[in-house]
């Protein structure tokens, strides 16, 4: 996974926003970012990003529709869930990233 050697930092907000698409598939899987940003805060105590286009750029999430609330808030897809969470714990394996969040360890 590309976004773990180029922005590692962004590994953590990986991992809270497929609790969130965990969740969100019974809602049709669409999550905002705020909520993303609100898991990471709860799991790490880190809570902003500018934003979840970074994982957009990688292909790991994907927009779904236009901003609302005066462009202040956006909803996200994650297509593969599984695979993402898969390769996530490939390199959890490997030592090449950290345990996963509290919360996203307990569900999945």
């Amino acid at each position: 996974m590309r976004l773990a050697s180029e922005r590692p930092e962004w590994v953590p907000v990986l991992q809270a926003a497929c609790v969130c698409a965990e969740r969100a598939e019974q809602f049709d899987g669409e999550f905002a970012g705020a909520w993303v940003l609100s898991e990471l805060k709860q799991a790490t105590g880190e809570g902003w990003r500018p934003g979840l286009r970074t994982l957009a750029t990688y292909g790991l999430l994907e927009k779904s529709g236009e901003s609302v609330r005066g462009g202040r808030r956006a909803y996200y897809r994650m297509t593969d869930r599984l695979g993402v969470e898969s390769v996530l714990a490939e390199l959890q394996r490997r030592k090449i990233i950290g345990q996963p969040t509290a919360r996203q360890g307990a569900s999945g």
